[in-house]
């Protein structure tokens, strides 16, 4: 038995629509599981990079370090050796 759907995918990033897919599929029950499958699989990729292009500039994890030093630059007391 044939059948055909219309498949619509919404995903939104803080409220924000960043990819939608609209999508027919028809065949037999098992074509259609395979092909809303592969379009999971495309629509999570494609969410994943619109995700990304929708943070603000990214921030430095760490500060950076000062010349060639491994870790940032400590006040250290004197020495009474």
């Amino acid at each position: 038995m044939e059948v055909v759907m219309q498949i619509e995918i919404a995903v939104k990033v803080n409220g924000k629509l960043v990819k939608r897919l609209v999508e027919t599929v028809d065949g037999t029950l098992e074509e259609m599981e395979e092909t809303v499958d592969a379009l999971s699989r495309k629509v999570a990729s494609q969410t994943l990079q619109a995700s990304v292009d929708a943070v603000e500039v990214p921030r430095p994890l760490f500060r950076r370090t000062a010349g060639g030093c491994v870790t940032r630059a400590t006040k250290r007391e004197p020495s009474s050796g």
